[in-house]
């Protein structure tokens, strides 16, 4: 994987990440009685991004052998 790629991958982590919790918050919020707070739901969908953008290429390192920075983190 080249260099440059590693900033897009926190980009796209993080806009999916906010886009699934803006699901689930809208989905979760008359379930459990509460009002959808928009703004919530963004910033814990960005905290969840980041911290998966910074796990998954730790996790793949171990399963993929290739000459990439990620097969170094072991």
């Amino acid at each position: 994987m080249k260099e440059g790629n590693t900033m897009g991958r926190y980009i796209v982590t993080i806009c999916w990440s906010v886009v699934y919790m803006l699901i689930v918050g809208f989905i979760a919020a008359p379930l459990t009685q509460n009002v959808f707070n928009l703004g919530e739901a963004a910033i814990i969908g960005v905290i969840f991004g980041v911290l998966f953008a910074a796990i998954i290429p730790t996790i793949t390192a171990h399963s993929v052998k290739d000459k990439s920075q990620y097969t170094k983190l072991k």
